[in-house]
């Protein structure tokens, strides 16, 4: 089988349809048999990954010897995903998509040069709207505050102590804050990978076939037109903007992530 073909993104944007996509084109995508199409092995409740994701956030801050060791451990679990796939000669390649091991980036792009990366954006003031309650729940956890503000250090949010009433009041903000240091770490690291591919969900729901032709077309897998037929019948651009609705309630969210939506074209 080809690969890795990892799907990166930020969480609730939109991912699920472009790993069915990849599945039903013969691509086994993991333990992913589910509602989310989340790979199971990479859930972050795993200790591994855990220890992944803080390696590659400070990857380039390591000695040679705990790059080292990264790498091998992420090409053990990699190789434990690829070899639950019931029959390989039935399937073109591997990935897997579950979007807190975008920080592993870095890692994969070491230990695996010829990965192909696939990077779903999608506009953060929609993204903001879909709540991450697991994660904004616990953020006492180091780990959590690393992936969401980029600072597993932090303990205030716009001067006030980081308490579940502090989220609560500004949940908003802190989840575009997410949506900010996910998509700024893909797109820093993605400029170092020899394959990386960048789409938007606004793109992959107005136009599914094209954007699944040229994402297949760069994973260098044949696209089945059952496959299209498939993400014309599926694909809905009913939720692109909905945070128009009542922008006055996002300003605090939408000017944190200003900078960012600007430099995507979003604004």
């Amino acid at each position: 089988m080809l690969g890795p073909f990892p799907i990166f993104c930020r969480g609730h944007s939109g991912s699920r349809l472009l790993a069915e996509a990849y599945r039903r084109n013969g691509i086994w995508m993991g333990l992913s048999d589910n509602r989310t199409r989340d790979a199971r092995e990479f859930r972050q409740a795993n200790p591994e990954v855990q220890y992944l994701i803080r390696q590659g956030f400070y990857y380039h801050q390591l000695s040679p010897e705990e790059k080292k060791e990264a790498r091998r451990r992420l090409r053990t679990l990699v190789e434990t995903s690829r070899k639950h796939c019931p029959n390989p000669k039935q399937y073109v390649g591997y990935g897997w998509k579950r979007a807190v091991t975008t920080f592993f980036m870095p890692i994969l792009i070491d230990e695996f040069p010829e990965s192909r990366i696939v990077h779903l954006i999608r506009d953060g003031r929609d993204v903001m709207l879909s709540r991450l309650n697991a994660r904004m729940r616990n953020l006492d956890d180091p780990l959590n505050r690393l992936v969401v503000f980029g600072d597993e250090t932090v303990t205030c949010f716009n001067g006030h102590p980081l308490t579940r009433k502090t989220v609560k009041r500004h949940r908003l903000a802190i989840e575009m804050m997410h949506w900010v240091t996910v998509v700024r770490f893909a797109r820093r690291h993605g400029g170092q990978a020899r394959h990386y591919l960048e789409i938007r969900y606004e793109d992959l729901v107005a136009r599914p076939a094209d954007t699944l032709e040229r994402v297949f077309h760069f994973l260098g897998v044949p696209v089945k037109p059952d496959v299209l037929d498939w993400a014309q019948q599926h694909a809905s651009p009913a939720r692109v903007g909905k945070w128009r609705d009542y922008p006055e309630l996002y300003e605090e969210a939408i000017n944190l992530g200003q900078s960012l939506l600007q430099e995507l074209g979003y604004l």
